[in-house]
């Protein structure tokens, strides 16, 4: 399939209206509930069942967001004829938090959020899927949480597709020895759970043009949802999470580790990221036996809250890939 083939099921035309059409759709065949993370702590999901479903899909985000902001991409899986299962990663959205702060995402240990995702497959997925092959999509943090998942639990999911994965993160222009002394620093004084010193607030002014998104229309029906749900204003990371960040790198581009991922990967690359190192995604996925890469134009961080042509192709090379 090529993009100009693909017909969006919502566009920026009408967006509003069409993202009315497509939660109506996605509530009359789906649910929400929480299951029991790792640890016995409670994570909350959304799941949608197609109608003769090809494959069971899993939306693993990103830092400081959560299953509800990737309705239209579960809206065009659902349409695709594949279920859906999203959940939201402990210290996000509606799911267990370490802090009463709703703006801060903490975390003990990054692998918790891997063990997260295997539970979310044995208690959940698998159990609603009868059978059916299991695939990933993923992006930001959720690619590292997915990276991490492939190395240590191969032959789970068949293929996976991975949207500006944070194979390694920007440190916020510091360089990363100096962010990883800040972070053991302020874990070691007590402040692990705490907010790192100037780190943004939730900002229900923001405006699309200071994001990580190319579409306007995409940004401010997601930043109204936000304004309106204290759960979604998550905006910050913790000491701790950023010393937990710094060491992901090390075992996302362990060739020893990535030579256990045997199976398809996608990895879709924005022409303008900010947030994650792109030359990092590369090594990355050249150490992957049957993985390949797609880069995308008009984008930046977040590929899927793009214009129009972007998302258009985007789903394109996805649809492609799942049905390949």
């Amino acid at each position: 399939m090529i993009a100009t083939d693909y017909v969006l099921p919502v566009s920026e035309k009408n967006f509003v209206e069409g993202m009315e059409k497509a939660e109506k759709f996605l509530a009359e065949h789906g649910s929400s509930g929480f299951f029991d993370g790792f640890d016995g702590k409670k994570i909350h999901y959304e799941s949608y069942l197609a109608e003769n479903a090809k494959a069971s899909i899993v939306i693993v985000h990103g830092f400081t967001e959560c299953a509800e902001k990737f309705r239209e991409v579960s809206y065009n899986f659902l349409m695709w004829g594949y279920n859906v299962f999203a959940l939201d990663n402990r210290g996000h959205g509606f799911s267990y938090r370490l802090t009463d702060d709703r703006e801060t995402v903490c975390i003990g240990k990054f692998t918790d959020y891997v063990e997260d995702l295997q539970c979310f497959v044995e208690k959940v997925v698998r159990l609603a899927s009868g059978g059916l092959p299991m695939y990933v999509y993923c992006h930001s943090m959720g690619g590292a949480i997915t990276v991490q998942h492939l190395q240590t639990y191969p032959g789970v999911f068949k293929k996976a597709v991975l949207s500006a994965p944070m194979i390694k993160a920007q440190t916020m222009g510091l360089p990363e020895w100096v962010a990883k002394a800040a972070a053991n620093a302020g874990t070691l004084f007590g402040l692990g759970n705490k907010r790192v010193f100037g780190s943004k607030c939730f900002d229900p002014d923001r405006t699309y043009e200071s994001s990580h998104d190319t579409s306007k229309a995409r940004f401010d029906y997601w930043q109204k949802k936000r304004c309106k749900t204290p759960e979604y204003q998550t905006a910050a990371p913790s000491f701790n999470w950023v010393k937990e960040a710094v060491k992901v790198s090390a075992r996302n581009l362990d060739p020893e580790r990535n030579a256990r991922i045997n199976i398809p990967v996608l990895l879709c690359q924005p022409e303008e990221d900010s947030s994650v190192v792109s030359e990092k995604e590369n090594e990355f996925i050249a150490m992957v036996k049957n993985g390949r890469l797609k880069r995308y134009t008009v984008c930046r961080h977040e590929i899927y809250m793009s214009v129009d042509d972007t998302v258009r192709e985007y789903y394109a090379d996805i649809k492609s890939f799942f049905e390949e």
